[in-house]
């Protein structure tokens, strides 16, 4: 028998036994009896090792990790890649199970939420939630294996294309991340859970409203709840779904300006008009003067592309209600962008996934940022090692009370 651990491969032999009765039948060992190991066991801190750093590192560098503390190739890049993701489906089936629960409980409600709020007051009390998605590179299904390229998942050499055939395009991953601000002014970040391939088992809204109702569900005044995103549809239609149409929605300062700088740049006939132009649109829209700015696109702009120049007028037009006074609502010390948002899209995805050269699929990607999410909510203990994590938090409970 071979357990790998982090003190390297330990090899012992172990009694082994044979039924009397059943002559014929074949040489049994005692863990063979009792089940309790696999062939070349590797044990929970070896996994937990390896899935910890599969998500800061690629899996090839896991492996060399690993030959480094214990001496010994004790797992593969994809044995590394099998372990994340094997972990990652058990994680989200534990999830599933809970949002089943929450979502299922006639005694918990969704909290009210607040319709008027005082954005510029800096005593008022707000309870803020981004959402935003990231993408990455998708694998192509024919794709041949090499490790430095490959992060998603092993994939075998497919037959090569007749000449003159179309190449294959790959699609990109998506991932749908959210931060909810929780009681003690933390955010949780929250993903779906997922399967064996990747795909969603629980859906985005549903997990988002699992985790605001044990949150805020038991408040008795209506929560006084902000969204702060980027101009995407399908975002207002996560919130809306979950949150309802009195939720305050405003528009990251951040993506208004992106989006402004980009039509302008082929809307405007020169340089010069170009900085004009964005001069003063930006000086109105930081005081929440849309009406202003588009009166000004329609008056004084004299566009090069007719229809970028249109375009940003809808957008504006279509976000009137969410552009609001930034300056006002920042000298109140409140928050105006989705600053927070970007940052946690790369901590969850972007650091370890956006490299050069990577692709993945959606068992992959999302197994990894499932990980991650963990991590970073403080769970991580909770699923590799539940009875010293149940210890911690008796401890924790103890001090507490003593």
């Amino acid at each position: 028998m071979t357990i790998k651990t982090l003190h390297g491969r330990i090899t012992f032999r172990v009694q082994r036994f044979k039924n009397s009765a059943q002559p014929t039948e074949k040489e049994q060992n005692y863990f063979d009896l009792t089940g309790q190991f696999q062939e070349v066991y590797i044990t929970a801190r070896l996994q937990e090792l390896s899935a910890y750093y599969s998500t800061i590192l690629s899996y090839k560098e896991v492996e060399n990790l690993v030959i480094r503390v214990t001496g010994d190739q004790q797992i593969s890049d994809q044995k590394a890649w099998q372990i994340a993701n094997d972990k990652a489906v058990e994680i989200s089936q534990s999830w599933q199970k809970e949002v089943e629960k929450t979502l299922s409980n006639k005694e918990l409600s969704f909290p009210k939420i607040q319709d008027k709020i005082a954005i510029y007051n800096s005593e008022s009390r707000e309870v803020v939630v981004l959402e935003d998605a990231i993408q990455v590179r998708g694998q192509k299904e024919n794709r041949f294996h090499k490790q430095k390229v490959n992060e998603g998942k092993p994939v075998e050499p497919a037959e090569k294309s007749l000449p003159g055939t179309e190449k294959e395009k790959s699609s990109p991953v998506f991932t749908n991340i959210a931060m909810l601000q929780k009681k003690n002014q933390e955010f949780e970040f929250i993903v779906a859970p997922v399967d064996e391939k990747g795909q969603e088992t629980v859906s985005f809204p549903d997990m988002l409203r699992s985790c605001v109702i044990r949150e805020y569900g038991s408040e008795p005044e209506p929560v006084p709840m902000i969204a702060i995103t980027d101009g995407a549809q399908v975002i207002r239609q996560h919130l809306f779904a979950v949150f309802g149409a009195t939720l305050i929605v405003i528009l990251d300062w951040y993506h208004l300006g992106k989006k402004v700088r980009d039509l302008m740049s082929m809307i405007a006939r020169n340089k010069d008009e170009k900085n004009i132009h964005l001069k003063f649109i930006f000086n109105h829209l930081w005081r929440g003067e849309v009406y202003t700015v588009m009166d000004y696109l329609e008056k004084k702009v004299q566009p090069k592309n007719e229809e970028k120049h249109r375009e940003l007028i809808n957008y504006l037009n279509k976000h009137r209600d969410e552009i609001i006074d930034y300056r006002r609502r920042k000298k109140a010390g409140k928050m105006i962008g989705s600053g927070y948002m970007e940052k946690g899209c790369d901590q969850v995805v972007g650091h370890r996934q956006k490299k050069k050269g990577m692709s993945w699929r959606e068992a992959g990607s999302r197994s990894l940022g499932i990980l991650r999410v963990t991590e970073l909510n403080h769970q991580w203990k909770r699923f590799w090692f539940p009875t010293e994590a149940a210890n911690d938090s008796e401890k924790l409970r103890f001090a507490a009370n003593s």
